[in-house]
């Protein structure tokens, strides 16, 4: 059984990944066909957004609420399928974000602006949708009359509420950061 349960979780893995993959693929090609006017129009935009003080709060909570969705899909039967739309879409934003920046800023923007907390976010992004979905398949499938007591539904449900306490901690590692250790980072690169 226990190897069942082993090749289920690499496989949700494997598959998570390569949505991720995919979707930075995809943003990082999007990213490379725009158009003058629109590299110029989203320049302005990057350069107001640096611009801007970032603190602790609105950044947990902008990690914060994929962590959530990712989670909260885990109640639904298609609660598989929504982690995957949202690793996908993240994984666009991700290879983006780092493919424009790169392009105007250049590499060491990139390493010192976005790469910091993305090495602390993007792993936990992946096992909060890797954990989500091992949940959603072992609490919609039929495990047997094991699967119908309550007590074990409950022991189910408190993991799945322990792993988001966890993985908001550890988001707001990140956003530490973001907050305070990207700042440092800029400013010994430049």
């Amino acid at each position: 059984m226990k190897n069942k349960t082993a090749g289920r979780w690499q496989m949700v893995l494997l598959i998570v990944c390569i949505c991720f993959f995919v979707g930075i693929l995809t943003g990082a090609v999007s990213a490379g066909a725009l158009k003058q006017e629109q590299v110029d129009r989203l320049n302005g935009y990057m350069e107001a957004f640096a611009s801007q003080e970032t603190s602790f709060w609105p950044l947990f909570f902008k990690h914060g609420k994929y962590i959530g969705a990712i989670w909260l899909a885990g109640f639904i039967s298609s609660g598989a399928v929504i982690v995957l739309i949202i690793i996908f879409c993240s994984g666009i934003f991700y290879g983006f974000s780092a493919s424009f920046a790169a392009a105007g800023a250049g590499l060491s923007y990139v390493l010192a602006n976005i790469l910091p907390q993305n090495i602390i976010l993007i792993p936990l992004y992946i096992f909060t949708a890797v954990w989500t979905i091992n949940f959603v398949l072992n609490k919609f499938s039929n495990n047997g009359p094991k699967s119908r007591i309550k007590r074990e539904r409950q022991k189910h449900l408190s993991e799945h509420l322990i792993i988001l306490l966890c993985c908001l901690a550890i988001n707001a590692a990140a956003c530490l950061s973001e907050a305070y250790v990207v700042d440092f980072i800029a400013g010994f690169l430049k």
